[in-house]
């Protein structure tokens, strides 16, 4: 039988497939897309009869209705299909390479609004991204027959799971019994799984919105906005918490509270799990940012003896960087972090939760950490609307015009433009999941952050746009 199918253009995003449920995004997307994605796999695969696909899926009310029209059509195309249910997108990464699977792919809608969802992609242990979605694309356009037929059962994992990620608290675990712990779930995917680990770890845990609901009825999952943080930190002090722990709603982003109720920023929490990082010759290690980060984190990180590189932003294009240079540890402002060392190097935020905790049982201070930090002024992460018509052209004229004042050493252009000068650093960059250019800078004082914007302000005026800051 021939399969032909036309996606929305507006779902096949730069790191996955996304949109809003039953408007962009239909049932039919979701059995194409298990199709055409299978078509791929076999092809890639040409000696195997049937490859294996592990398919997975987070709490949204959609997710059950596209995951069984995945499976459909993994099958049709003539794939093994393992179908890992309920769980967060980490716990699909894991099994991809405990059961050296040959493709993966979980349904989920990530930190967007309830009534969107999507599907994140691996293929042979590696992010299925950009031009491989573009490819996708124009494969269902032009059609493909297939008279195969795979198969499908259900496998339960999340015992293996969680068996490795409370791995590295091994030793450590009576050290953890005086410390309070606050982790706010956001009745996302990860609920379940948080339960089950602070059944097996020492401490004494204090567990929010755990539930899978995806009406998401307490609030929004995303461990970035600040009115989420409110409820955990509100609840860290009704418990005299040592830390708290939030998770996106699919658990792969974290947001981490200290004990003074200070909100750490993805790029700091990176430089402090940078400690965590036990290798011989540390100078031969190269710890990765992305290009929106703090040059305070990047500064923390050389000074444990670790090389830093400033990388796209991007979860797909960190996990591929990882893997070129055989980096240990890396992180995002928005809080995906991904351990290499001793773990398989892909954003995992209840790793990433249980390795911040065994450094707080070897008595390693996140507080104190924090406050050792020199105070920089940073500009919040400011978007800026931009048509994707002209976002990236935009961004080519700023870089040209910047390399004609600064020398190359100061400007980093691998996702957008990063300047440094003697009042700190600003960046423009493209956004790669909406309309918008994305703005921040970084000044030693008041006045330095001021004359970083005014720059900004007028390179982006050259451009046509007006930029206003309070």
């Amino acid at each position: 039988m021939m399969y032909k199918h036309t996606f929305d253009q507006t779902i096949l995003r730069s790191y996955d497939i996304r949109g809003i449920y039953e408007k962009t995004l239909s049932n039919k997307d979701a059995f194409m897309l298990g199709f055409f994605f299978g078509i791929i796999v076999k092809k890639n695969s040409p000696e195997k009869k049937c490859p294996l696909i592990i398919i997975g899926m987070d709490g949204r009310l959609s997710s059950p209705t596209l995951e069984e029209n995945l499976n459909s059509g993994l099958i049709k195309s003539g794939c093994e299909v393992y179908r890992i249910g309920l769980g967060p997108t980490p716990m699909l990464y894991f099994s991809s390479h405990y059961y050296d699977a040959d493709g993966a792919i979980q349904v989920t809608g990530s930190h967007n609004p309830k009534n969107y969802n999507g599907f994140k992609i691996i293929l042979n242990q590696n992010s299925f991204f950009g031009e491989d979605i573009i490819k996708l694309g124009e494969l269902a356009k032009e059609g493909h027959s297939s008279n195969n037929n795979g198969f499908s059962k259900n496998v339960v994992i999340q015992d293996k799971y969680i068996e490795k990620i409370i791995e590295p608290l091994k030793n450590l675990n009576d050290k953890l019994s005086n410390k309070t712990i606050v982790w706010d779930c956001g009745n996302g995917a990860s609920g379940p799984s948080v339960e089950m680990i602070t059944k097996k770890i020492s401490g004494n845990h204090v567990v929010l919105y755990s539930k899978v609901d995806g009406n998401f009825p307490n609030h929004h999952p995303d461990p970035t906005d600040i009115s989420t943080l409110k409820i955990m930190s509100d609840k860290m002090k009704a418990v005299n918490a040592d830390i708290g722990i939030g998770f996106d709603g699919d658990g792969d982003r974290i947001g981490v509270i200290d004990k003074q109720n200070r909100p750490v920023a993805g790029d700091l929490l990176t430089s402090f799990l940078a400690h965590s990082i036990e290798v011989e010759n540390k100078a031969d290690h190269t710890v990765i940012l992305d290009i929106k980060s703090s040059s305070v984190a990047y500064d923390k990180i050389m000074s444990l003896g670790l090389n830093v590189e400033i990388g796209k932003t991007g979860h797909s294009n960190i996990k591929k960087r990882i893997k070129e240079i055989n980096s240990p540890l890396a992180g995002e402002m928005s809080g995906h972090i991904f351990f290499a060392d001793k773990y398989y190097g892909f954003d995992d935020a209840l790793y990433t939760s249980i390795r911040l905790l065994s450094l707080l049982a070897k008595d390693v201070n996140l507080e104190k950490f924090i406050s050792s930090l020199p105070k920089t002024f940073v500009s919040p992460e400011i978007k800026l609307h931009c048509s994707d018509k002209i976002k990236f052209t935009i961004i080519d004229n700023i870089s040209r015009n910047a390399l004609e004042d600064y020398s190359p050493e100061n400007i980093t252009n691998i996702d957008g433009v990063r300047a440094k000068n003697n009042f700190g650093w600003w960046l423009i960059r493209a956004s790669n999941t909406e309309e918008a250019l994305i703005i921040r800078f970084e000044g030693k004082s008041v006045e330095d952050k001021k004359e970083l914007f005014l720059e900004v302000q007028k390179r982006l005026k050259i451009e046509g746009l007006t930029l206003e800051f309070n």
